[in-house]
């Protein structure tokens, strides 16, 4: 039997079940839990698309979150001008430099 024997060779080649494929089925078994039985197809498929896009660091929820270089950039000015601010009597406006962020500049 020429034939069967190559189809039995080709068919029996193949494994049961993959790995990629159990993972697959486990990490959908942790996203149906009892509560989320009655999820859509769509959405499911959606999740599940989502966690893996997260777990490979392909999706990052959080990036905006994190502070730049540029945000700890401290405007400055001149020296004196706080005390010609205080002088003028315009502490409202010596108080909304500090409060933005700008100090002195001490060179």
């Amino acid at each position: 039997f020429p034939l069967l024997s190559s189809v039995a060779i080709d068919v029996l080649a193949v494994q049961a079940s993959s790995v990629p494929c159990e993972r697959v089925f486990s990490s959908a078994k942790e996203t149906t839990t009892h509560r989320r039985a009655n999820l859509s197809t769509e959405l499911m498929t959606a999740l599940q698309v989502l966690k893996f896009m997260f777990k490979q660091d392909r999706i990052d929820f959080t990036s905006h979150l994190v502070t730049k270089e540029e945000d700890y950039d401290i405007g400055r000015f001149a020296p004196g001008e706080a005390e010609r601010l205080l002088k003028q009597g315009k502490l409202g406006e010596l108080w909304g430099l500090l409060d933005a962020g700008v100090v002195m500049d001490t060179n």
